[in-house]
């Protein structure tokens, strides 16, 4: 069998290997984070958050129409990314031993293999491909529906075809590889940019290919890669719709503010897009023809590649035509050539100084202009100005080359173990002025060094390839190599399906390819070396983060990692090189042999944290949450994880359509509180009042007040309206708080206080909804921010999973074990948890959840744990007033029951709810941590179950011990570690309330024997 044949039908064996792996691990349906939003945009291709990814919606969908049911859309979806996946290891395959055949072929005068130089060439493929296949963060993006697994199959794909013109460049023809290879980066762009990154190496195996090497001509070709990136990337992408928007101005025109005409020819909308496609594919054209007529063949192929690039980017076309039809999911509108840019530009997410600009710490001198602000005017039909954009200027003194400590929002230069003022040894003397710090140009630098690249790229790199201290956000790397450390670990660390240890084997394996190909293959060593550079640590520099990231970014630079997987297998050749000459006719099977060691650990250790199967958390949590809500209910959600979910499970398995849900990150922004005004699904239009002119333009995100501290408000509460509108029960009539009375805090700080414009809209929503009589129900998600509460905490009442606002004030006794805030609805509150919430497979110890899903499953034990406290305290109530003769929560059946019937009743309620809880979320199966398993042995004790109650409390102090002596003496450190302090805090306290002198004398003299301390 030929060499070709056996590469080929090797490559389509580990490609099905990879297959079935990942398909074994897949999600059985949505996951957390984008992937909601993108199977249900996919569904029925609406527009996502910019810059969007309109191939994959497109191939998206294609998959869909073959679910058969709405449940199995999220299904074919997470299938569209195993395949990439699995065809990303292919040519990972592919590349692999492409490389590695030259660096064995090297060796032989004619270029030929034995069949055990073959057999070589084919492990070192395996051993690569396995790498990748099994590498954290490529198996993480394997397994769910959103664009990095395509991003992924795109980079592989454009380097194996750049191999493939390398082996023909000197046929007749060969151009046409480098042809395919713009069209598919054309594609790319509308799946995620990452792709583009390939350029410069890409650029490389053409230099290295065409021309003998010299410094002049390495830097040059260098220079016009990053040239030819720059302008796919800035003039392809971007000055494309500048130029079209211009064309739109001028050809259907403008207006001033008051409505009157600026200039323009008054055309309709659209003309100038219209006109600018024809002027550029006319251009284009012609620039075709010239160039074969005058046998200019570089300009023929730049202009060949330019045309197939727009074919691919065509995909963006989708955008628009779909943002017309004013899908539900329509983000940022961009129906016209104005919105279009400012989406394709992603405005809505601010900017970001990359070469030069202020610190964090950088006052203000004066505003600039940013631009001005324009929107469609339905009926002139023209584009009419909002006002002129205002940016910071500042003086340049303050300005620094390459800044890297730049983001001065939400307290993150100063909280967290990365802020900025970590870095700063000149600091002013008060801690919350972030304009009396002093950093250095060295201090910004070395941020860049610790944090940027450090914490948010090595930390990653190392996490694939050495291997993962566990699965907590920012928790480090960790090899396995320490064995003292590891064997002396407690169980609730040792035992986390999130620690993989690797033992530096892949890495070791990896780096040892790279020296290998770097002294035998030198040129190819570059390419690749680029290939790794570009996806990892350009990505880095490009993305500037700032400290506090919402999440771990490390499916950002899968490429990077699966470029590194191609040395992994090029150690494999290096280890043969290096064993030949003594273990002679052995050595092809030793190198593999040892060479396979790597991925199959990678492979052992990551099964068990990489398995998505069973998980059917997120559409659940959404279910949840929608099932909490009254119909056409109103619902306020923070973020992604709140809201990604409750698109997905409205818009593909139509789920409870008659809500609306509001995303606080994107009320203050005028293209969504537009749709308020719309119906969405069966959601009726809101009840806003606000006019255009208050809520378009930067002018409007936020409201000044002056000094003011806080806003008076005063709403109406009628009675019979409530009673009428299902909103109180009788036993809260006496509670309503008639009129509404509370203070809304501003934000901002000294003489400069406002509101966002959220804020307002959110105000404006309550007053109109009270005015009306509470016919509407408004609600928000428990997991919002008490910021966005707007000083209604004592209106809020908890149903389930969501606060709804009521004019009704009942709050519970203050209990250190409740993250909640106002009262609750505790029959209703009861049915949802029990009767109407989806619990699927949160008792299964096979399946893994992560600490986002972990998150989720807590907020499942605190609501019960409020509603059991809640008949617990009714029950105390009665047990300590004489007055009272029965509880109002009972209802009729109450009024039948003795004092000691119903004080039986209620406790029996709270024990059922906590048994509840460790039927359907068992603490051995989530694993949420120290306090919570605590807060049940407090409740259990609370209701008599003292030997039950023990057990918990006396696991969780020997957890916190054993944990918090591990890290001392082994000198280690967790995101963790906090966790295990305060809930022995919380123990000693529990003592210390509840009378047990003796015990919380008995817990500070053991921590006292063991080196440790409440306070460490």
């Amino acid at each position: 069998m030929d060499y070709n044949r056996i590469n080929n039908l090797t490559g389509w064996g580990i490609f099905a290997l990879a297959w079935i792996v990942y398909l074994l691990t897949m999600a059985p349906t949505a996951s957390f984070w984008d992937c909601g939003e993108f199977i249900a945009c996919a569904n029925e291709l609406e527009v996502p958050h910019p810059p969007g990814a309109p191939f994959f919606l497109i191939l998206g969908r294609v998959f869909a129409i073959f679910a058969g049911t709405a449940e199995n859309v999220p299904v074919m979806l997470n299938i569209l990314s195993t395949l990439c996946a699995a065809f990303t290891i292919l040519f990972t395959f592919w590349i692999t031993t492409f490389l590695a055949k030259r660096l064995i072929a090297k060796e032989q005068e004619d270029g030929t293999l034995t069949s055990m130089e073959t057999l070589m060439v084919m492990g070192a493929g395996v051993i690569g491909a396995a790498a990748c296949t099994f590498a954290d963060s490529v198996w993480f993006n394997a397994v769910e529906a959103e664009v990095y697994a395509m991003s992924s199959l795109f980079t592989a794909v454009v380097v194996w075809l750049m191999f493939k013109w390398h082996v023909r460049a000197d046929q007749p023809g060969n151009e046409r590889w480098i042809i395919l290879i713009a069209y598919l980066m054309g594609l790319s762009i509308g799946v995620h940019l990452l792709n583009l990154l390939t350029i410069p190496a890409l650029a490389f195996i053409y230099y290295f290919r065409k021309y003998d090497f010299s410094w002049r001509g390495f830097i040059v070709t260098g220079l016009i890669s990053v040239i030819i990136l720059g302008v796919i990337q800035t003039g392809i992408i971007l000055y494309t719709f500048d130029i079209a928007w211009a064309f739109e101005k001028f050809l259907v025109g403008t207006t001033f503010n008051n409505g009157s005409a600026k200039s323009g020819l008054g055309m309709p909308v659209g003309s100038g897009i219209l006109l600018w496609m024809l002027i550029l594919i006319g251009g284009l054209i012609f620039l075709t023809w010239y160039s074969a007529k005058n046998k200019k063949p570089l300009l023929n192929l730049a202009t060949l590649c330019a045309i197939v690039i727009y074919i691919g980017f065509s995909s963006y076309a989708m955008i628009p035509i779909r943002s017309n039809a004013n899908p539900a999911i329509d983000e940022n509108n961009p129906d016209n050539s104005y919105t279009f840019l400012r989406y394709m530009k992603r405005e809505q997410y601010g900017d970001r100084p990359l070469l030069r600009g202020p610190l964090y710490n950088a006052s203000p001198v004066a505003y600039k202009d940013g631009g001005m602000e324009y929107y469609l005017d339905d009926e002139t039909g023209k584009y009419r100005e909002l006002g002129t954009k205002r940016k910071y200027e500042y003086n340049d003194k303050d300005k620094k080359w390459f800044p890297r400590m730049y983001y001065d929002q939400q307290m993150r230069w100063r909280n967290g173990p990365h802020a900025y003022v970590n870095y700063v040894r000149r600091k002013g003397s008060n801690p919350n002025d972030k304009n009396d710090d002093r950093p250095t140009a060295g201090e910004d630098f070395n941020f860049f060094l610790d944090y940027q690249v450090g914490h948010m790229y090595v930390r990653y790199f190392l996490w694939n390839f050495a291997g993962r201290q566990g699965d907590v956000q920012d928790m480090g790397w960790e090899s396995g190599l320490n064995v003292n450390e590891v064997s002396n670990m407690p169980a609730s660390i040792k035992n986390d399906p999130g620690k993989n240890h690797f033992f530096m084997l892949p890495l070791i394996l990896g780096l040892l390819g790279l020296y290998w190909q770097a002294k035998k293959r030198g040129q190819d060593a570059v390419v690749i070396g680029l290939l790794f550079f570009f996806t990892g640590l350009a990505i880095v520099i490009y993305l500037n983060q700032y400290p506090s990231q919402p999440r771990e970014r490390d499916y950002s630079f899968a490429g990077s990692f699966q470029t590194f997987a191609i040395w992994i297998g090029l150690g494999a050749i290096a280890l043969y090189d290096l064993l030949k000459r003594y273990a002679k006719g052995a050595t092809t099977y030793i190198a593999l042999g040892v060479g396979i060691i790597p991925p199959v650990l990678m492979a052992a250790q990551g099964w068990d944290d990489h398995s998505r199967a069973g998980r059917y958390l997120a559409p659940d949590s959404a279910y949840n949450l929608l099932n909490s809500l009254a119909p056409n209910a109103i619902l306020f959600t923070n973020g992604d994880n709140d809201t990604f979910p409750l698109w997905y499970i409205q818009e593909v398995e139509n789920v409870r359509p008659d809500v609306r849900v509001l995303c606080l990150s994107y009320v203050n922004t005028d293209w969504y509180i537009d749709q308020m005004y719309q119906k969405l699904n069966e959601s009726e239009p809101l009840p806003l009042t606000l006019k255009q002119s208050q809520y378009y333009g930067q002018k409007n995100q936020g409201w000044d007040q002056g000094s003011k501290e806080r806003i008076r408000m005063r709403l109406p509460a009628d009675i019979s309206a409530l009673k009428a509108n299902s909103v109180i029960t009788d036993r809260e009539e006496q509670k309503v708080q008639s009129p509404m009375v509370w203070d809304v805090p501003t934000r901002g700080g000294g003489s400069v206080r406002y509101l966002e414009l959220k804020d307002r809209v959110v105000l404006n929503l309550v007053e109109n909804i009270s005015k009306g009589g509470w016919d509407r129900p408004i609600y928000f998600a428990n997991t919002v921010s008490r910021s966005s509460y707007l000083g209604l905490d004592k209106y809020l009442r908890l149903e389930g999973m969501a606060y709804r606002v009521t004019p009704v004030v009942d709050p519970l006794p203050a209990d250190p074990y409740d993250f909640y805030v106002g009262g609750i609805e505790p029959a209703l509150m009861e049915n949802n948890i029990t009767e109407k919430f989806r619990y699927r497979n949160l008792n299964n110890p096979k399946v893994y959840y992560d600490e986002n899903s972990r998150r989720t499953i807590i907020n499942y034990q605190s609501i019960a744990y409020r509603l059991a406290n809640y008949y617990y305290r009714e029950a105390e109530k009665l047990e300590n007033t004489d007055s009272l003769e029965f509880s109002p929560i009972l209802g009729v059946e109450g009024g039948s029951l003795s004092k000691a019937d119903q004080i039986s009743t209620l406790k029996t309620k709270a024990k059922e709810l906590m048994d509840f809880t460790e039927e359907n979320f068992p603490l051995e199966v989530i694993n949420p941590g120290p306090f919570f398993a605590m807060r049940n042995g407090v409740m259990y004790e609370r209701l008599g179950e003292t030997e039950k109650a023990q057990e918990y409390m006396d696991a969780t102090k020997a957890e916190c011990i054993e944990t918090l002596k591990f890290y001392r003496n082994n000198n280690a450190s967790s995101p963790r570690e906090g966790d295990f302090q305060t809930a022995l805090r919380m123990l000693y306290q529990h003592y210390l309330s509840t009378g047990k002198t003796e015990e919380g004398k008995a817990l500070l003299e053991e921590l006292d024997a063991e080196g440790l301390s409440l306070n460490q």
